[in-house]
């Protein structure tokens, strides 16, 4: 199988309100504010939810409709959680639509946000990496990970050009590419499985 690549050129922190500034919960469709991460590749969408007026309002559902990293059509509904972040489980490299279900009020109207979670996520299924390319002099760590485990750690201070070969080594679920600095790094790996193959 071949390789692709994937580049983190910016931070890859969380960004609660990416996708759904904070709005009044209701029955009905958001507005959605971008539809993609800062970043290259996909994340898990994160809902946020706040209580308001005293009483928790019935929470319902949140659908997120969009594509993978597959280009696929992919939809998710995720339960808020009172007072904390709800974070789904599935790969968003859009986001076209959210849209709310079963809310009630309570004695206020309990807001949420909707956004991503922390890490460029470079391959939404299993696979093989390559190789990590430093770009530029990395001002912090680079972390890079799969669903069961850290990968590697690429320290701070590392030469632009650097060259980590990596070529066979299996990831498992998804690949992700975290950094809390403007580095610029580049990961080969091979791509997204579409879903219907995905084991």
């Amino acid at each position: 199988m071949g390789l692709t690549f994937t580049n983190t050129a910016a931070t890859t922190a969380a960004v609660a309100n990416r996708f759904v500034a904070s709005a009044n919960m209701k029955v009905g469709t958001y507005t959605v504010a971008n539809a993609s991460p800062a970043w290259s590749g996909g994340c898990f969408v994160t809902v946020t939810h706040t209580e308001v007026g005293g009483g928790v309002d019935t929470l319902g559902t949140i659908t997120i409709a969009g594509t993978g990293l597959d280009g696929q059509g992919i939809s998710e509904a995720i339960v808020p959680l009172n007072g904390t972040v709800a974070t789904g489980t599935k790969v968003f490299r859009t986001v076209g639509s959210v849209t709310g279900a079963g809310w009630v009020i309570g004695t206020g109207n309990d807001t949420i946000v909707v956004g991503c979670a922390a890490g460029n996520i470079a391959c939404g299924s299993q696979g093989q990496l390559g190789g990590v390319l430093v770009n530029n002099a990395v001002a912090a760590t680079v972390v890079i990970s799969d669903a069961g485990r850290t990968i590697m750690t690429i320290p701070a201070s590392q030469a632009a050009g650097t060259f980590y070969d990596l070529n066979g080594v299996d990831f498992g679920g998804y690949l992700k590419v975290a950094t809390t600095s403007t580095n610029d790094v580049t990961v080969f790996h091979t791509g997204t499985s579409p879903s219907s193959y995905a084991l």
